[in-house]
């Protein structure tokens, strides 16, 4: 009589076998960083305090071990390790190759000032969109006005290494709304608008990789703010019927003017 197996020994087995058949060498993704440096070449002494401190301390990097070096510029390297020490690294480095996610579409994202925590959300959620600039504004009904700007060119460039860019988004100064009025006006300008009779975006926009948008306070655009865009030749539009707060609508309107699906 043949022997029964225990069912939990059926069901061990089985995972056993499930397991022994899956392929788990997914390739490990490298830790990528921004250098000031020439990639051509065939090797690299870094000498950054910084990143030295963050390969050593903070990931213990060894040697062998490969990263991704970004020239910012849209071009890449990855780099193995030969060396690392207190006081510098030597890094062989592969071929140069473009940075293939790096969006086309160039987009630039005036946002008016809000509290501080939610304009850097909106820095480091925009930047891994693929948003290429972005200005703070001071519009009508701006009520906070202090953000600290090194802070907000930090969390860009730890944004944009994150996600994979092949340059460093650019963090504007603040200017008041008039001034960015007067710098865009030129350009393919998208101004989201929340009022109930704002038309969805035109389509098809200019044919152009240049695209700006807009996105307002909390409080919403004046009407003087609106009209004001409006006889500048902006698109007002709408981006649906719910009301967005500021920094949900930044991030939409970014991946839409990103991926080109206004």
């Amino acid at each position: 009589m043949a022997q029964k197996i225990p069912e939990e020994t059926v069901q061990t087995n089985e995972i056993i076998d499930r397991e022994t058949a899956m392929d788990y060498s997914f390739p490990m993704r490298l830790h990528r960083f921004f250098v000031d440096a020439d990639l051509s070449r065939s090797s690299l002494k870094i000498t950054d305090p910084e990143l030295l401190h963050q390969w050593s301390k903070v990931l213990r990097l060894q040697e062998e071990d490969r990263v991704t070096l970004c020239d910012g510029n849209a071009m890449e390297a990855i780099g193995t390790l030969q060396s690392i020490d207190h006081d510098h690294a030597t890094v062989a480095l592969a071929s140069l190759t473009p940075v293939a996610a790096e969006p086309k579409k160039y987009v630039t994202l005036y946002c008016s000032i809000l509290k501080r925590e939610n304009f850097e959300w909106i820095v480091q959620k925009c930047i891994e969109i693929g948003v290429k600039v972005i200005v703070p504004i001071i519009t009508a009904r701006t009520i906070k006005t202090g953000l600290k700007i090194d802070r907000l060119r930090t969390i860009a460039k730890e944004a944009a290494e994150q996600s994979g860019r092949g340059i460093i988004p650019k963090i504007s100064e603040p200017i008041d709304f008039i001034s960015a009025l007067s710098e865009a006006k030129n350009s393919t300008n998208i101004f989201f608008h929340t009022a109930a009779d704002a038309l969805p975006t035109p389509n098809p926009l200019p044919p152009t990789p240049y695209l700006n948008i807009w996105i307002g306070p909390e409080g919403g655009w004046t009407e003087k703010e609106v009209q004001e865009a409006t006889n500048n030749g902006f698109h007002i539009a709408s981006l649906g019927m719910l009301t967005l707060r500021a920094e949900t609508a930044a991030v939409i309107g970014s991946y839409r003017a990103v991926e080109g699906i206004l």
